[in-house]
């Protein structure tokens, strides 16, 4: 059977993108659960994670410690320890690395003013991820208890951590430019002063080629290393156990 994969968005724009693409190249099965497809009614009523081999979480326009997002953050939470607790592979992406940071015990906070980050980041080069350029949006970031290992940081904010078989970044491996176009649209007011929404469109536009070679490489460091999901043919057929 091919690995099951269970993909939460959070908002409908906040889809699985390049991650998504790059999973089915692989071989895997996905399905996607959105909480808030209607937000007047959040859906938390998750898949059992019993029944994939593996679940990742993207962004969202809310911050984690608004009140307001709580009462379906923590339900999501909820599902995030028990992820942890029963060692099934997760990869939270921004948002959802943002929460798998506060399920392990750390916290969530609003970036200083001057460190948030939108557009394009790089930063120094680690054996587990490329250094970029990776698309990035966001204006909170993560404490972590000293038992996390953080693998990237930069002046910022820490940008990949990891504890067994559960990793987070800060940045957005899954955004190709149109994705980050309606972002920049939808969510114009998160930019700031003296940033370009189509400047930034465009740069993302012309790093369009190195953000997929980029992707694929974090996806094959999750789901080998992370997971334990390991390649059995150039062909991108997977199975369990096979180093």
């Amino acid at each position: 059977m091919p690995p099951r994969v269970l993909l939460i968005s959070h908002e409908p724009i906040g889809e699985p993108g390049l991650v998504g693409q790059i999973l089915l190249e692989r071989g895997c099965e996905t399905e996607l659960h959105v909480v808030l497809a209607d937000p007047e009614h959040p859906n938390t009523d998750f898949p059992d994670p019993a029944m994939y081999d593996a679940v990742m979480a993207f962004g969202s326009f809310s911050s984690a410690y608004d009140p307001a997002a709580r009462p379906w953050v923590e339900p999501e939470l909820d599902l995030i320890r028990g992820l942890v607790a029963d060692d099934v592979p997760y990869l939270g992406v921004c948002f959802g690395g943002q929460l798998l940071a506060e399920a392990l015990g750390g916290t969530v906070e609003s970036s200083p003013a001057g460190h948030d980050e939108i557009g394009l980041v790089t930063f120094p080069v680690a054996a587990e991820v490329p250094a970029g350029p990776w698309v990035t949006w966001h204006g909170d970031r993560v404490t972590l208890p000293l038992d996390v290992d953080v693998l990237v940081r930069n002046d910022h904010a820490i940008q990949v951590f990891r504890k067994g078989r559960a990793a987070g970044t800060q940045f957005h491996p899954e955004a190709d430019t149109a994705i980050f176009a309606t972002w920049a649209t939808v969510g114009a007011d998160h930019i700031p002063a003296g940033l370009d929404g189509p400047e930034l469109i465009a740069k993302v536009a012309g790093a369009q080629a190195q953000l997929r070679a980029n992707c694929e490489a974090l996806v094959d460091w999750f789901l080998h290393d992370v997971a334990g999901l390991h390649f059995v043919s150039s062909a991108n057929s997977l199975r369990r156990g096979v180093p």
